[in-house]
């Protein structure tokens, strides 16, 4: 008998558990995070994983979620989709927000600072389609989820669970476990990109197919990693 997956109901019990408090383990197509939706397991994901204070949560979202959210010039959504949905790649994108939207208002001030920069607030886009529908039934209840990569600061981000340090693990209430992810090679992580100054911040999962359709369909021309 083959094992299968149902994304769905997995993402409805890792919503049930964040919305009563609690913290999530989660799978992404560029490694695992560890996830919650209120305050106080916010900050326990912060004390857990040993983060520095300039350190800063991320959204999960989605391609839907950046258009409500984030502000930015048409021809940047478009390359934004371009990369997110057309070709499929995930993308950490950096850009200014919109303080009133109903997610980002219902966010505490503590939170909220924890989770922006400048104006600008950082989104995991198309992490996998468990993320896609765990943000889709957050978003229906009025939620944003955030988070950051399950692993204590400064060793990585982690792209099989029985990789996570057990401190990470027996932090969380409940962990989705679906094998080794998808882009978590040569880099896991998401590729992080500031577009409203058009700028690599990090170099992660996919960065040297992002980097060339950014160059051949917008004409921005950004560091090529093998050149020291």
């Amino acid at each position: 008998m083959v094992a299968y997956i149902d994304i769905p109901t997995d993402a409805a019990r890792v919503f049930t558990v964040l919305s009563a408090g609690g913290i999530g383990i989660i799978p992404s197509s560029v490694g695992y995070g560890i996830v919650a939706t209120e305050a106080p397991a916010l900050q326990r994901i912060y004390t857990v994983k040993r983060r520095q204070p300039h350190k800063r949560h991320a959204i999960i979202g989605s391609y839907a979620l950046h258009r409500e959210i984030h502000v930015l010039p048409s021809d940047k959504m478009d390359l934004v989709r371009l990369l997110t949905v057309d070709l499929n790649l995930p993308l950490g994108v950096i850009a200014p927000y919109r303080r009133n939207h109903p997610l980002i208002a219902r966010l505490d001030e503590e939170t909220l600072a924890v989770s922006s920069r400048h104006g600008t607030m950082a989104m995991l886009v198309n992490g996998g389609p468990f993320q896609e529908e765990l943000v889709r039934v957050a978003a229906a209840a009025g939620r944003a989820v955030l988070g950051s990569s399950a692993n204590l600061t400064g060793q990585g981000t982690k792209t099989v669970v029985e990789d996570i340090e057990p401190e990470i693990q027996e932090a969380a209430d409940i962990v989705v476990d679906y094998g080794r992810v998808r882009d978590g090679w040569p880099r896991a992580s998401s590729t992080m990109v500031d577009f409203e100054a058009m700028r690599v911040v990090r170099v992660g999962a996919c960065y040297e197919v992002i980097r060339d359709v950014v160059a051949r369909f917008a004409g921005v021309r950004w560091p090529d990693p093998s050149v020291r």
